[in-house]
């Protein structure tokens, strides 16, 4: 499966070739206008079901991604408690679209100036404060007295979770100790008109008023857990911002894994290339991001986990219950005319697979460049594979076993993914990563299996593997076994020379598609 259909590969130094763009957007709207602009967003008004157990929505993602699909804008949903709001589908679900968040349509351009501003902090920009008056989020206000959540959040359901979830959003907590702000993107869960995992019923009071959060806290298994279980600790209550919608460059910074006592609203003026604009919350003493469609103010609720589930996890499997904090919602603030954004986890690939993986490479390419300069491209599939592929091979390695070498790296890595990487491939110059099918070549031609791989019994696990053994608190898992291939050519580990590569030139390949376009 070729995930770049249609770019052409440049073999001598496996660069996309293709040009870069300036982003063009600051909020999600200007996003979507840019992607409408491009024909890559188009508008549904076929009725489509989006309610409990007889949802629509999974097998049109299925559908979507077995054709690369455009992002589409759903007007007409039926199941659906909030009819006058339309939702956005699919927004993501190309490495271009992605790409074209941080103003490229190539993705290694894309990821290398991820790369670059990651490893620069000089670069990064402190959030702009602005006015509330001058913040579209402020057009409306929902105070706590007269919140319903089931009437006044949108409710869409995928597959066979048993509550709707809300997606699209980046969550923003400060820590306790500090005051220094985290902002991640977790999946929240709402419980009004739920399915509960063991039979029971949420209260009303937790469909009305409550959302619960994926924040792993116990052992602390993300950023906002660890502010959460510092909160407990000290026996403070802990206050939380959701931003819906937002600029998704902010996601991007959001999912990156940048080291504890940073704050990613700074990264992500950096990768915009200008301040984020902000504004204070009403009721809690945050800033969010000043133009998002919805912010969800509240605080976490001490000793009171709520289990929910079934939830679609991103590597294809359904966690049947799970329990999580809970969180009272104190206020709501929207657009005038707000949009939604639903997207699920699934079998891979699906829509914001490529979001993921795009900060995922470039915080790995950013650590193993500042290390070994032949490093040339990370690539992470869908599926969590990490392909390494080097500009040099065979008796230009810097020394032999240097696959292996930069095996260890990526384990070694600082920040959160690459210690978590359960396999990993790492190839030469002459072979595409983003193709399944050449980096299978190069395994089944230059790796011999006992000699050619690592197997790493003790390695770091990734919090969703229904294969690894499980913490009984929360059901995550932390600990998983690991394996690395070097499928870089053996000289001079095993051999003097090696068999030349045979394949047509990529730009004789372009040559002849352009000749007999008429007829193929």
């Amino acid at each position: 499966m070729n995930w770049l259909k249609g770019t052409i590969i440049d073999r001598n130094n496996q660069n996309l070739i293709k040009g870069g763009k300036e982003v063009a957007f600051n909020d999600m709207r200007g996003y979507m206008k840019y992607l409408r602009e491009k024909d890559l967003l188009l508008d549904v008004d076929i009725e489509l079901n989006v309610a409990r157990e007889t949802t629509e929505l999974q097998p049109l993602m299925r559908h979507l991604h077995n054709q690369d699909g455009p992002a589409l804008m759903l007007n007409n949903l039926s199941g659906y408690n909030t009819k006058d709001i339309p939702v956005l589908f699919n927004p993501y679900g190309t490495r271009q679209r992605t790409a074209m968040i941080l103003g490229e349509d190539d993705p290694l351009k894309a990821k290398l100036k991820h790369a670059e501003i990651l490893t620069d902090q000089s670069k990064w920009l402190k959030p702009k404060l602005i006015d509330a008056s001058k913040a579209s989020c402020k057009e409306n206000k929902i105070e706590k007295k007269d919140i319903d959540i089931g009437k006044q959040l949108p409710h869409v359901w995928f597959g066979k979770e048993g509550p709707a979830y809300i997606t699209n959003a980046v969550v923003i907590t400060k820590d306790p100790e500090t005051g220094i702000p985290n902002t991640g993107c977790y999946r929240l869960t709402q419980l009004w008109n739920a399915s509960h995992p063991h039979g029971e019923v949420y209260s009303e009071e937790e469909q009305k008023s409550c959302l619960s959060i994926f924040a792993f806290w116990n052992p602390p298994g993300n950023h906002i857990g660890l502010h959460w279980a510092k909160a407990q600790e000290m026996g403070k209550p802990l206050e939380i911002a959701i931003a819906c919608m937002v600029d998704p460059v902010i996601q991007i910074a959001g999912a990156t894994s940048i080291p504890f006592g940073l704050d990613e609203m700074d990264f992500a003026g950096g990768l915009r290339g200008e301040a984020i604009e902000v504004v204070d919350c009403e009721t809690v003493d945050i800033q969010v991001p000043a133009n998002s469609e919805w912010v969800i103010e509240g605080q976490f609720l001490p000793k009171r986990d709520v289990t929910i589930g079934p939830h679609s996890n991103p590597i294809g499997y359904y966690d049947d219950a799970q329990l999580f904090p809970l969180i009272e919602v104190d206020c709501i603030t929207h657009r005038n005319d707000p949009l939604w954004y639903s997207t699920m986890e699934m079998e891979p690939p699906f829509d914001h697979n490529y979001m993921a993986c795009l900060p995922i490479e470039g915080e790995l390419l950013s650590d193993l460049q500042s290390k070994i300069p032949e490093v040339e491209d990370v690539v992470v599939t869908p599926n969590l594979s990490y392909f390494v592929q080097l500009s040099v091979d065979g008796a230009q390695k810097p020394h032999p076993e240097f696959g292996k070498f930069v095996l260890h790296a990526v384990w070694g890595a600082s920040g959160r993914w690459g210690r978590t990487a359960k396999v990993v491939v790492v190839v030469g110059p002459d072979v595409n990563p983003y193709d399944l099918n050449e980096v299978e070549w190069a395994i089944q031609t230059r790796v011999q299996p006992f000699s050619d791989t690592i197997i790493n019994k003790s390695g770091q696990a990734f919090l969703m593997d229904p294969s690894a053994p499980k913490d009984p608190g929360h059901g995550i898992a932390l600990q998983s076994e690991q394996i690395g291939i070097d499928a870089t050519v053996k000289v001079f580990e095993r051999f003097h020379t090696y068999p030349e590569y045979s394949n047509a030139n990529a730009e004789d390949v372009a040559a002849i598609a352009e000749k007999l376009k008429d007829i193929l």
